[in-house]
This record gives structure tokens, sequence and C-alpha cells, in this order.
């Protein structure tokens, strides 16, 4: 009997899990992922944005954005972080690698790398945030070594959109994550700038 009711569990979490798995995606529109929000700037995938700093100068929004990157890029939150030394006064690059999860779930992980490189670019009362040379590592963990992907090949509107102007499935979620990385990214910076 004892067996029999474990059968019956089991067999109820692996449909339960499995209905998870090949849940119907969602059809509503989602405007800030549609065409024309992922900028090619002479052919390459670059973010840009003008955040306004009132009242700080160039040096002050320079030190408040060296202590978020202090702060926000450190393990486990990111895989790794490079920092470049640049000659152009309060400028500030970096080069960012972390995860982007599409699902977590208790059966499944599925994520990717995104590196990207991030400018900022102080002036009095405002920063230029810039992110570029975008790329990804999907499957890294695979035997086989994985996909290499550039931005420019994969998120684009060309790329990323069917021949009915629908967001595929596959190209949708790095879009998707990558959109909503940047906008994080904006608005870690401003909270900091405040």
């Amino acid at each position: 009997m004892k067996k029999f009711l474990l059968l019956i569990a089991v067999m109820f979490i692996c449909s339960a899990a499995s209905a998870q798995l090949f849940k119907k995606k969602s059809t509503v529109a989602e405007p800030q992922y549609q065409t024309g929000t992922v900028p090619v700037v002479n052919g390459k995938v670059t973010f840009e944005e003008v955040i306004p700093a009132e009242g700080l100068s160039a040096a002050e929004i320079t030190d408040k954005v060296n202590g978020w990157i202090k702060s926000r890029y450190v393990e486990p939150t990111v895989i790794s972080v490079k920092r470049y030394e640049n000659e152009v006064p309060n400028t500030t690059i970096i080069k960012g690698e972390e995860y982007i999860v599409f699902r977590n779930t208790f059966l499944v992980l599925n994520r990717a790398r995104i590196y990207y490189y991030l400018t900022i670019t102080a002036q009095d009362g405002k920063c230029t945030f810039n992110m570029s040379r975008i790329t990804y590592w999907h499957d890294d963990e695979d035997e086989n070594g994985g996909v290499h992907m550039k931005a420019e090949n994969w998120i684009t509107d060309e790329m990323a959109f069917d021949k009915k102007g629908k967001l595929k499935n596959f190209e949708g979620k790095f879009r998707r994550k990558t959109i909503d990385l940047k906008n994080q990214l904006v608005d870690e910076i401003k909270n900091v700038l405040k």
C-alpha cells in the first residue's frame, strides 16, 4: 500500500513539473521588447542613455559610479569583471560577465553567460551610460562547449522577429533578458546618483 501511495505521489509531482515545462507562453504584447528597442549603431548593438545627476560634479559622479561598481560586481551576482584604465577624465570602463537566467525550477536551470562592455562618462550634472560589445555563451556546460553568439546576430529587430512581426521564442528570450539587464543597470546607477 505504501509503495502504491508513493508511486501516485511521484506521478503527481512529475505531471505537475511537466505541466510547468510545457506551459504556453503569453501572447500579450510586451512593448519594452518590440521593434526599435534594441539600437544598432555602426552595425553594433549599443545601448546608450544619459542619466541626470543634478547638483553633482563630474568627479562626484565618478566616485559614486566607482562605489557602485565595487558593490555590484561581486560574486555571486557576476562571474567576473575587469576594469580598464582610461585616459579620458571621469570615464569608467568595465567588462562584465554574468548569467542571465531564463528558467530556474526544481528540474530545469536554463541560463546563458552574457559578456558586455560598460562605459560610464561623467560630466557635471549628468553621465552617459553605454553598454556595447554584447556577446552570449549558451549551454556553456554542454560537453560540446555550447554556442557563442554576438548580439548583432541574435537580438536585433531583423533576427529576433519572425515574418509576421512576432518575437521568436529562442531569440526573444535573449532579447528580453538583455533589455532587462540594461534597464536594471541604468536604474541602479540612477539610484546611486540621487
